[in-house]
């Protein structure tokens, strides 16, 4: 063999070396990789542990309510309408007074837990002495004038007949001889309106009717049963309440005022 052959074999037993080397160098490079990646994986958990498991738990909001005072509402019944203990929402609110709510406020509900921002209430009006001043419409507004100034129409009451002269007559004694069959009736004839609560009627035995709060107004009448019944019921009708007939023929019936002046007198017939 010749000194050249022999250079040429070393040469290629040098690369060859390298090589080698090289791809034993990249392949303990993969390995490490792999293994170190292999380590670092999480090694999966049996279900139900608890020691490094992480779960996601939906919290609820705390996000407040915003609620409108309105008549009736109390603290305690807000805290329980909202689930929310009353001293939170005193402590939000900044109440000086529980047991005072002004109405319209509006009131934050510390759903969650009191904020850090707490709110004040709404100032209210305060409530003042002080009249308001009125000036009513004159006499000379229209109607037209009053409806465009918004003016309320108010009725004007029938003014009542005045009190003129009285003539209260005794126009008819109706006698059966039985109680329920048995009456008086009583005509105004003048032209005033008759009061005629506390007058009385009475016979010559001393049986006095005295009338309740009733009127006869001009041209009217009322009508006295002798036996027991409902007063106005029919109207104008009055009812003495006696279980025994009272008028006979022949006998005076007499009418009189509050002052037990005689008005008017009349004789039952046969």
């Amino acid at each position: 063999m010749t000194r050249k052959q022999i250079v040429l074999i070393v040469v290629a037993n040098a690369l060859i070396s390298t090589l080698i080397s090289l791809i034993v160098v990249a392949l303990a490079a993969l390995w490490l990789r792999d293994g170190a990646g292999a380590s670092a994986a999480p090694t999966p958990q049996p279900v139900g542990t608890t020691a490094t498991q992480q779960v996601a738990i939906a919290l609820p909001s705390t996000t407040p309510i915003v609620h409108v005072v309105k008549a009736g509402d109390t603290l305690s019944g807000l805290a329980l309408q909202y689930d929310v203990p009353a001293e939170d929402i005193i402590a939000a609110n900044q109440i000086q007074n529980p047991n005072f709510l002004p109405l319209g406020a509006e009131l934050i509900i510390p759903v969650g837990g009191v904020p850090q921002v707490t709110a004040t209430l709404t100032p209210m009006p305060t409530a003042t002495d002080t009249p308001i001043p009125f000036e009513p419409p004159s006499a000379d507004m229209t109607a037209t004038a009053a409806a465009e100034a918004g003016a309320t129409a108010t009725p004007v009451p029938t003014p009542l007949p005045s009190t003129g002269e009285l003539q209260i007559e005794i126009t008819t004694v109706i006698k059966s001889g039985q109680v329920d069959q048995e009456w008086v009736v009583l005509t105004n004839r003048g032209t005033g309106r008759a009061e005629l609560q506390g007058w009385t009627l009475s016979d010559a035995e001393r049986n006095t009717y005295t009338f309740p709060n009733s009127t006869v107004w001009p041209g009217g009448s009322v009508t006295v049963y002798t036996g027991a019944g409902q007063d106005g019921n029919p109207p104008s009708s009055l009812y003495w309440g006696k279980l025994q007939p009272i008028w006979s023929p022949g006998e005076i019936v007499t009418l009189r005022n509050v002052t037990g002046k005689v008005i008017a007198i009349y004789k039952v017939g046969p």
